[in-house]
């Protein structure tokens, strides 16, 4: 992505001759990228976190927080992937493309919505594992 990114720059600036296309290559590699990683990232607990409070939060909240972090993230992933396969039954029903290299729409957005579904089953099995770590040890 970046190599054609500054081809694309390089192409432009030194030769007046961008590569054709390369905006829309870009915006579907960006979406490949992230959506393919989303379901191993949620699965291994990657994400992005911010640690600032923990050291403020009792342990046993803490457990309860991840759980219901995770329950809340299942949530929106769910509506995220229910909401791009109607959106990319929409693309396949009426062959939407790309403006430039009439890349088709339809089979890029079910591959996000079946990883996005992924991601939230994931984020489901974590949530189901912090759980049992929280009653586990509020019942010790």
């Amino acid at each position: 992505m970046m190599t054609l990114t500054f081809l694309d720059v390089s192409g432009r600036k030194l030769f007046a001759h961008p590569i054709y296309g390369a905006y829309e290559i870009t915006e579907f590699m960006m979406g490949v990228l992230i959506f393919s990683a989303l379901p191993l990232v949620t699965a291994r607990e990657n994400h992005v976190t911010i640690d600032v409070f923990d050291h403020f939060i009792a342990p046993a909240i803490g457990r309860w927080q991840r759980v219901a972090v995770n329950l809340l993230s299942t949530v929106v992933l769910a509506f995220l992937g229910w909401r791009l396969w109607i959106l990319s039954a929409s693309h396949l029903r009426t062959n939407e493309v790309t403006m430039t290299l009439h890349i088709p729409h339809g089979p890029f957005t079910r591959a996000f919505a079946v990883m996005a579904l992924l991601a939230a089953l994931a984020c489901l099995v974590v949530a189901v594992e912090h759980l049992r770590r929280a009653r586990g040890r509020t019942a010790e």
